[in-house]
This record gives structure tokens, C-alpha cells and sequence, in this order.
């Protein structure tokens, strides 16, 4: 170093000021030393984690070197030079005093902030090798096989987050949705056999086809399902993306759904059945209850004695919504018809197997049954490709309400019966009269077949129903008691 280099720039108010290397350019990591008066400043350069450069100045004090022998986790020993600051007497720092002390002090920070600044270039380095490594990996995973198209709907159903309210008739309904799609895919993209393979032109081209043929609520049906799969399996099945997920709901014309039916149609309907069939529609039209709650019902939701039918419809089983309905007169007699030993399990037991096996086909019977007493059961409506259902099993539990609010019933107690679906409207309406309920059931004609048609009470029918509805041990006491009381009549 040159004795202009050695004695350092003079500065306009006296101050000298040397630089840390040899030259007068200070580079990205060389600093100066900086005399103020009797201590030395340095001032020096070093980069942040980020890379952003920032300046540093310090005011130099001696230093006293010492080794620290430092154990790794193999075992091994090594040595670490460490710098502390040298203290006098009193234990005060001892700032430095001389040029050449304060470049050494200034040449060890520098080196500590290099050593710094390749410790993060090597950090660096590893970040984005380990990234290298990554998609290594992502692209030896996404060259295994996925989860093949054929094996979603065990999966979906298999799968913790999908949603658990859905019934059996409901899963049942899916399993056949996606049963249609393997085969459309095998038909006519043979080639993409897995679930991460459908991609979104793939899922327009298959809602493109089934639209054609299918109504705005089966097709939405569809779009909401693989929309819901996808959402489910597609983390398990490494879909990057949902192929449903922006598919757009079809917009369906407004259409009133079931109607009513009128008096003389209900009694033409109910007058010729026999067996199952007439009392599945005697349950329909006297308590208003859906068809899967008639079909399902059990013995252990009739309670005669107390002609009270007590049970949770399965649309509101979820919040716990529980219905009473009293039994109507010509119900009840045929209730009281099956004998005592046959009162358990299902009320409808060969009823209850067809609507748990298929519930389409018992659907099927019932619209024969309607088509041949003469109802027409369907209508075109335009903007629908198939025709729309206005009669069927539903129209019972219409009827049920129509025909009760013609009697003068007041609106809270009809909700009453038939259930409601809001928790505070079932508040409201659940402090309603036992005796209220029975009336407003009593106000239903008697249209089923032997009953009579203008709704009056027959006293022997409800003595006989009554008496049927006993135990045999009570039916014997009762038959001795009436031996008493008529014979001197004889």
C-alpha cells in the first residue's frame, strides 16, 4: 500500500479517513476507516437474506481472538475462531488506537459479512436445487398410474368428506349417474381411463350429449354431482383441476309440480284397490306423509289405543322433526283388519322390499294405478324434453292439505300435521291441541272402498275396529262382558 494510501483522505473538517483495501474504489464488500479523534469508525458494505445491500458503521474496539472446540453430531471436534471484545480493568471496552488496528478490526468484519453473504448464496443454491428435486418428483408421481374412472364412485362413497345426509336411494342414484359416464367415456374416449384424465372439453361433450335427452332438473342433477365427486377424490385421483366446476346450471322454465286430485278422482282411485296397494294409499291420503315415510313405516310408530301415528319424515330426519297425526276413522278400521300377531316390523312389508330394492318400480305400479282409473298422470310443458309428472303418490299428500283448507282448517294446524321443513315455523305451530289435530283429520271424507262416502260415523265399523284392535286375552274378557250385558236380550 502507497504512503498516500497509509496516511488516508483528508476531509474538510480535519478528519482523515482511510480505505480498508488497497485503492481508493470501494468495491460491494470493502470498507473505510474513518478517524474520529481519538477512536476509528468503520463503515463498510453487506448484503441482507434478500439480497438488498445495505451500509454498515461501527464504532472499532479491540478485539482478543479465542478457539472454541465445538462437537458436531457425528461426534467429531473441530475448531471455531471467535472474536471478543477486549476490556480493561474496569471492564470497559478498549477502543482501538491506531491505523493498523483499525483496518485488522475493519478486515475481520468484512470477512465475517462475506462469510455471511456465502452462507446465503449456498442457502440459495439448495433452495432451488431442493426445487429441482421437487418437480423431479412431481413428474416421476404424475408418470405412475391414478386412480382409474371406473373406481371414483367406490372411492367418493368410501371418502370421509363427502357428505354423509345422503341416503341409500340417493347413493343408489349416483352409482347409476357415474355408471353412465364410464360408459360414455369407454365409448367414445377409450383412451382416457383415468379420473384426472376428463378434462373440461371432455366434461362439455358428455353434458352436450346427455342434455339432449334429459330434463333441466336431471341434467343439473348431473353437473351437481360431478361437480361434488371431483371436489371429493380430486386430491386422491391428483386432478389438477375440477373439469365441472364452471360447467353453468341449466336455467328451467318455472312449472307447477303435483296438484291436487279432486274428490270424485280419489274416490274413483281408492274404490278398486285391494291388499298393500289400498292400504299405501289409504296411509298417502289420511296422514299426508310422503311416499318413502308410508312405504318405510313401521308398527312401532301406530299407536291404536290412542289412534296416534307418531314418526320423523325422512326429509327432516336429519333436524329431528317428528310428526303426530291421528289415524282417520276409515284408516283405522283397516288397521285394526290385519290380525295382532302380524303388527310388527313394516306396516307394508312386500311394499317396503320394493321400495328398498328399487323405488322407481314401485313409483311405476302406483302410476298404473292412477292411469287406470283414468287420470292422466303427465303433461307437455314447454321447455322440458320429457314430459312433466302432475300425478302420483305426491298428489295424496296435496290432496291431504287441499282438502282440509276447503273444510275450514285453520293453516297452523294442517302444519301441524303434515310437518314443516323451517325450525321456527315448527315452533310456532307445535303448541297446537291433540283435540285439534283429530278434528281436522276427521274432516277428510271416507273415500277408501267399503267406508262411507259422505263421511258419517258408523258406529258398528268403529265398534269392530275398536274390538279387532284388541289383545286376545282382552278380546275374550270383552266377548264374556257382552254375553252379560245382552243376555237377557236373547
Amino acid at each position: 500500500m502507497s504512503d498516500e494510501n497509509s496516511k488516508g483522505d483528508e476531509t474538510a473538517n480535519g478528519k482523515r479517513r482511510h480505505n480498508g483495501a488497497s485503492g481508493r474504489r470501494r468495491a460491494n464488500n470493502t470498507g473505510t476507516v474513518e478517524q474520529r479523534g481519538a477512536r476509528w469508525l468503520a463503515r463498510w458494505y453487506e448484503y441482507t437474506p434478500q439480497g438488498r445491500r445495505v451500509r454498515k458503521s461501527e464504532m472499532l474496539m479491540q478485539t482478543v481472538e479465542r478457539i472454541r472446540r465445538e462437537t458436531a453430531a457425528d461426534g467429531s471436534t473441530r475448531e471455531v475462531v471467535e472474536y471478543e471484545i477486549k476490556r480493561d480493568a474496569d471492564g470497559r471496552p478498549v477502543p482501538v488506537s491506531n491505523i493498523q488496528d483499525a483496518r485488522r478490526e475493519l478486515a475481520r468484519r468484512l470477512e465475517k459479512s462475506g462469510a455471511l453473504i456465502t452462507r446465503e448464496n449456498e442457502i440459495r443454491r439448495y433452495q432451488s436445487k431442493l426445487a429441482d428435486l421437487r418437480g423431479e418428483a412431481a413428474r416421476i408421481v404424475d408418470a405412475m398410474p391414478a386412480m382409474k374412472l371406473a373406481d371414483v364412485f367406490e372411492a367418493f362413497a368410501a371418502s370421509p368428506s363427502r357428505p354423509k345426509r345422503s341416503g341409500q336411494a340417493t347413493m343408489h342414484r349416483y352409482e347409476g349417474q357415474v355408471a353412465r359416464l364410464v360408459r360414455w367415456m369407454a365409448e367414445r374416449h377409450p383412451e382416457a381411463v383415468e379420473v384426472r384424465q376428463v378434462s373440461r372439453e371432455i366434461a362439455a361433450e358428455f353434458l352436450a350429449d346427455i342434455g339432449a335427452e334429459l330434463s333441466g332438473n336431471s341434467y343439473n342433477k348431473y353437473v351437481s354431482l360431478f361437480k361434488l365427486i371431483w371436489r371429493v377424490v380430486g386430491s386422491e385421483a391428483r386432478c389438477a383441476v375440477n373439469p365441472w366446476q364452471d360447467v353453468t346450471r341449466e336455467h328451467q322454465p318455472k312449472c307447477n309440480g303435483r296438484r291436487a286430485l279432486t274428490v270424485e278422482e280419489l274416490t274413483r282411485v281408492c274404490g278398486g284397490l285391494t291388499g298393500e296397494m289400498r292400504l299405501l294409499f289409504a296411509l298417502g291420503l289420511y296422514t299426508g306423509l310422503r311416499l318413502g315415510d308410508c312405504a318405510l313405516l313401521e308398527w312401532s310408530a301406530v299407536d291404536l289405543a290412542r289412534r296416534m301415528i307418531t314418526t320423523t319424515p325422512r326429509k327432516t330426519a336429519k333436524a329431528g322433526h317428528a310428526v303426530a297425526i291421528p289415524i282417520h276413522p276409515a284408516l283405522f278400521a283397516m288397521l285394526a283388519e290385519i290380525p295382532a300377531k302380524l303388527r310388527h316390523g313394516y306396516l307394508l312389508p312386500d311394499t317396503a322390499a320394493i321400495y328398498n330394492h328399487d323405488n322407481s318400480k314401485l313409483s311405476e305400479k302406483i302410476r298404473a294405478v292412477f292411469e287406470a282409473a283414468g287420470i292422466k298422470t303427465a303433461r307437455e310443458v314447454d321447455g322440458y324434453a320429457r314430459r312433466v309428472t302432475e300425478v302420483g303418490f305426491h298428489s295424496l299428500r296435496h290432496s291431504f292439505v287441499s282438502i282440509m283448507g276447503n273444510a275450514g282448517v285453520s293453516l297452523a294446524v294442517v302444519q301441524s300435521i303434515v310437518g314443516h321443513g323451517n325450525p321456527e315455523m315448527t315452533k310456532h305451530y307445535f303448541h297446537v291441541q291433540q283435540s285439534a289435530l283429530a278434528d281436522a283429520v276427521g274432516s277428510l271424507p271416507a273415500l277408501t272402498d267399503g267406508a262411507d262416502n259422505d263421511g258419517a260415523p258408523d258406529r258398528l265399523r268403529d265398534f269392530r275396529a275398536a274390538f279387532l284392535a284388541l289383545s286376545p286375552s282382552d278380546r275374550e274378557a270383552a266377548r264374556k262382558w257382552i254375553n252379560e250385558e245382552t243376555e237377557g236380550e236373547r
